[in-house]
C-alpha cells in the first residue's frame, strides 16, 4: 500500500483518536508501512541526509538543521559533515531506501507525514508530544532498508519544532555519526578481522581494540608504550600511547605539546599545525577526556593532512592514555576516511575482547 493510499484508508477508519481540531492520530492496528525483517541494505552516501516536511521545508527550519549538520568539518582543507536535502513527504517513496532519513513532525499538522509517525512511533508518544506542548527526538533503525537511521523530531506545533531543533541539534548530529560509525566498522569487519593480534595486545598491555583485516600493524615501536596500525592507499594510521605517573589529566595544550612530540619522535619529524590545531573536554566511554582536532604536516616530505586524538586516564591508575588517528590523502576528501579511523577507535576497552565479534 503506498503512503498517499495509506493515508485516505486510515482516515476512513471510525477507531481514532481526536486531540483538537487540527490532529487526528490513528490508535487502530493498520497495514504496516515497513517491514521489521528488511533484508535489502541501505543506499547511498554516509554524508547525505533527507530531511523530510509535511510540504517543503520552510526556510526558518532548514536553517536550523543546517547549523546542527551542514557545519564545517576540518581536515586539510574544510570539507562540510553532511549534505542536506529537503523534501516533501510525498516524495519518501522515491528514497525510502537511503540511509539516512530526518522527519521534521508538527503534530498540528494533519497529513501524511503524521500518518507515517503515528505508524512507526505508535498513537501513544504522538498524544504524549501533543498533551505536554513541546518536543521529542526519537531514532529508528532499519525503517525500510537494513542499515538505515531514520530520526523523527516530534513537536506540537511549528514553534516547538524550531525548538527542538535548535535544543536538540547537538543530539541530532551525534545520533548520525553514531549510526555511521557503527555501519562502517560493520563494512571493515565484513573484510575480516585479526582477532589474534586483538587479543594479543590485550593479553600484553591490559587494553584492546578491533583490528579489521584491512589495517595491519606497524613492528617498529612495538614495546615502548607504542602500537600502530595502519592502512594504505590512501594512508590511515592509529596509534595508541601510554605512560604511567599522571595523578590528574593534563590541560588541553600540553596534550597538543604531547602529540607533537610523539609525531616527530615516531614519524620522521612530523608536526601540528597550530593555527589549525585546538583541543576541548569531552568524555570518552564515559570518562573525563581531551579531545584535539587538527593538521599535521611534514615539512621535510612536504606532506600533511588531518588528524584526531583523545587523552584520558585509565580508571583507578596514574596511566595517560593518548590514541591518535591520521590521514594522508592528497587530492581526496578526507572526512570518510577519518571515520573509518574512528569506527575502529570506539571499540577501545579495558574488558577485554567480546566473547562474539560480528
Amino acid at each position: 500500500m503506498t503512503f498517499s493510499r495509506f493515508a485516505r484508508f486510515a482516515r476512513t477508519l471510525p477507531g481514532v483518536l481526536s486531540l483538537g481540531p487540527s490532529i487526528l492520530i490513528v490508535v487502530l492496528a493498520l497495514p504496516a508501512l515497513h517491514c521489521s525483517g528488511v533484508s535489502d541494505p541501505a543506499l547511498g552516501s554516509y554524508e547525505s541526509i533527507r530531511v523530510i516536511y509535511q510540504s517543503t521545508p520552510p526556510p526558518d527550519l532548514m536553517s536550523s538543521v543546517e547549523d546542527a549538520l551542514a557545519i564545517p568539518f576540518v581536515t586539510f582543507q574544510e570539507e562540510t559533515l553532511f549534505y542536506l536535502y529537503p523534501h516533501p513527504v510525498r516524495q519518501l517513496e522515491d528514497f525510502q531506501n537511503l540511509k539516512n532519513l530526518l522527519f521534521l513532525v508538527d503534530l498540528s499538522e494533519r497529513g501524511q507525514l503524521t500518518d507515517i509517525a503515528n505508524e512507526l512511533l505508535g498513537a501513544a508518544k504522538l498524544n504524549e508530544v501533543v498533551r505536554g506542548g513541546t518536543s521529542t527526538l526519537l531514532f529508528l533503525d532499519n525503517v525500510w532498508a537494513r542499515g538505515q537511521t531514520a530520526a523523527f523530531l516530534l513537536a506540537a506545533d511549528h514553534a516547538e519544532l524550531q525548538t527542538g531543533l535548535q535544543t536538540e541539534g547537538d543530539r541530532i548530529r551525534s545520533g548520525f555519526l553514531n549510526s555511521n560509525r557503527k555501519r562502517i566498522l560493520k563494512y571493515l569487519l565484513y573484510r575480516g578481522e585479526n582477532k589474534t593480534l586483538s587479543r594479543q595486545i590485550f593479553e600484553d598491555h591490559g587494553w584492546f581494540i578491533r583490528m579489521p583485516a584491512p589495517f595491519v600493524e606497524d613492528p617498529r615501536h612495538t614495546g615502548e608504550g607504542f602500537f600502530t596500525m595502519k592502512m594504505g592507499r590512501p594512508g590511515r594510521l592509529l596509534f595508541v600511547y601510554w605512560m604511567d605517573g599522571f595523578n590528574s589529566l593534563p590541560e588541553g595544550d600540553e596534550i597538543i605539546a604531547l602529540r607533537n612530540d610523539l609525531g616527530f619522535r615516531y614519524y620522521d619529524e612530523d608536526e601540528i599545525e597550530p593555527t589549525l590545531t585546538g583541543y576541548s573536554k569531552a568524555l570518552f566511554k564515559g570518562w573525563d577526556a581531551i579531545r584535539l582536532e587538527g593538521v599535521w604536516q611534514n615539512d621535510k616530505y612536504v606532506i600533511g593532512g588531518p588528524f584526531r586524538s583523545v587523552a584520558f586516564l585509565q580508571p583507578q591508575t596514574d596511566r595517560l592514555f593518548l590514541i591518535d588517528y591520521c590521514v594522508y590523502a592528497p587530492d581526496f576528501p578526507k572526512k570518510y576516511y577519518l571515520w573509518e579511523l574512528e569506527s575502529v577507535l570506539e571499540t577501545f576497552t579495558f574488558e577485554g575482547p567480546p566473547e562474539e565479534s560480528s
